[in-house]
């Protein structure tokens, strides 16, 4: 199986969004493997019962790009909208075909009975709210996942990290949570998407789906779903491996004993791992407890993020960065880019490697971000990109960052101030130097910041371990991972007894 990363919740200007159809595609294509485009197109039982013009007017245009895009083994599209209502919650049509129509219709019983002879799925998001979702209409040949994380905040549980502060739906309700709809019997796996609407897929500390298929495609990435091996992020892109018996999440074993195995690869420090059974923590794995053994080990895994500048400013950072190593290789970076502040031309992006080098572009500002989101260390304000890197402690890391500070259209006094600000910033520290902690370096003029994070080896990033338990009837099991640095995992559940149809 291929561990592969996508979106399959977003939105831009075609709906009520911003963004333009194509830039979405450049953006999802730059970072992703999968990607559906989820336009508002109807509001049943409120003020688009048949459906928003602007997507109604430009649904070819989407069907065109869902088909165009598609390029099996590299990147996989499919063809989606939103559906919602205030009875019955708001879902996702994800087809698995090409040009297919837009369905409307009144009712999700309605929809469901439409989908059922398509080839798609549909999926509740945002379910924590009141009335988020609708469970005792849940149908689940068609619902087979339900997205646990978004923008809006964490859907699992009515507790713990992220609350749902990122809209105005309130604070939510513990029956419309997942491990509510999982108490009542239903059998579903967990996905996570960014519901982003600034037309910005996968943007970092909004949601990602993971999915564990045969190949990037459509068939292969729909059929994976299906099968609930799917998994959420709330940004970072923590590898998850969870089995029982042998089975891996999204499962049905069969009643008994149960053999319970995990493994679990950060892109930050692991906080702690916790086995959740019917709603209640009932193990949990700290690296001091992981049974991780010492290892030599030549990877390494670190982030260089960039940002900050004044509170309140609303001027824009252009940033450009390299990193070249020496006497070491790169393996792949990631971007983690936020998806603010919004612009149409300009791009966020991680350039090819260039004999040792690695290149980057991408924007920042503080502006809004601590009005308008949940002020956490998952929805962040600044850019970053995790770096992994073959050597030895001696591996030399070389940084040659520049910083523009540009007013934007929303410009204070305090900004006309630091406009046009130009400065460069040029460090060379070891992995070693980065083992013992973080690097700060001041831009100076602009006002803003760089900081080449702790190094970790890639064995101190990963934990495995199990347990064991007797006489599994019914219920269910899934993993919570927590890193060090507030970015968090949801496994698919795996449950006990005989498939439910």
């Amino acid at each position: 199986m291929k561990l592969l990363w996508g979106d399959i919740h977003n939105h831009n200007e075609l709906g009520y969004g911003q963004g333009s159809l194509g830039r979405s595609y450049e953006i999802a294509k730059s970072h992703l493997d999968f990607y559906a485009f989820t336009p508002h197109a109807q509001h049943a039982d409120g003020n688009a019962p048949e459906g928003y013009p602007i997507v109604n007017e430009n649904w070819e245009a989407i069907q065109q790009a869902a088909s165009t895009h598609y390029a099996p083994s590299l990147f996989t599209t499919f063809l989606a909208y939103e559906w919602h209502s205030r009875k019955w919650g708001h879902v996702h049509v994800v087809y698995q075909d090409d040009m297919r129509p837009l369905h409307f219709a009144p009712s999700l019983e309605a929809l469901q009975e439409i989908h059922r002879s398509e080839r798609s799925i549909l999926v509740p998001h945002h379910i924590a709210y009141n009335q988020g979702v609708d469970w005792d209409a849940l149908d689940r040949d068609l619902s087979p996942v339900v997205e646990v994380y978004s923008e809006h905040g964490n859907s699992e549980r009515d507790g713990g990290f992220h609350p749902m502060l990122g809209h105005s739906g309130g604070p939510g309700s513990a029956r419309y949570t997942a491990q509510g709809g999982l108490a009542m019997g239903h059998r579903v796996g967990f996905t996570a998407g960014t519901d982003n609407h600034d037309g910005f897929p996968g943007a970092y500390g909004l949601g990602l789906t993971a999915v564990w298929a045969e190949e990037n495609t459509r068939g292969h990435v729909m059929e994976a779903i299906r099968a609930r091996r799917t998994y959420g992020v709330t940004g970072d892109r923590i590898e998850v491996s969870f089995t029982v018996n042998g089975q891996q999440m999204g499962s049905v074993v069969e009643p008994g004993d149960a053999e319970i195995a995990f493994e679990v690869v950060g892109r930050d420090e692991i906080a702690l791992v916790e086995l959740i059974r019917d709603g209640k923590t009932v193990e949990a794995w700290a690296p001091a407890s992981s049974g991780q053994p010492e290892s030599a080990d030549d990877t390494y895994r670190f982030r260089v993020e960039y940002g900050w500048g004044p509170m309140k400013g609303y001027h824009i950072y252009a940033w450009t960065g390299a990193l070249e190593v020496v006497d070491g290789e790169w393996l792949n970076p990631v971007p983690c880019f936020a998806s603010d502040p919004f612009d149409e031309h300009r791009r966020k992006e991680v350039g090819d490697h260039l004999m040792n080098t690695i290149r980057w572009q991408s924007h920042t500002s503080r502006g809004g971000a601590f009005t308008t989101r949940n002020s956490n260390t998952v929805s962040s304000a600044n850019d970053a990109v995790c770096f992994e890197v073959q050597g030895t402690e001696h591996t030399r890391l070389k940084l040659d960052m520049s910083c523009h500070a540009q007013n934007s259209i929303v410009s204070t006094a305090v900004d006309w101030g630091t406009a046009n600000h130009k400065g460069t910033a040029n460090q060379e520290v070891t992995i070693g130097e980065l083992l013992d902690g973080r690097v700060a370096i001041p831009m100076g003029r602009p006002s803003s910041w760089i900081v080449m994070h702790r190094a970790h080896k890639k064995t101190k990033l990963t934990m495995s371990g199990g347990c064991t338990f007797s006489n599994c009837d019914d219920g269910y099991v899934y993993l919570r991972v927590t890193q060090a640095n507030g970015q968090m995992a949801w496994s698919s559940p795996i449950c006990f007894g005989e498939e439910k149809t």
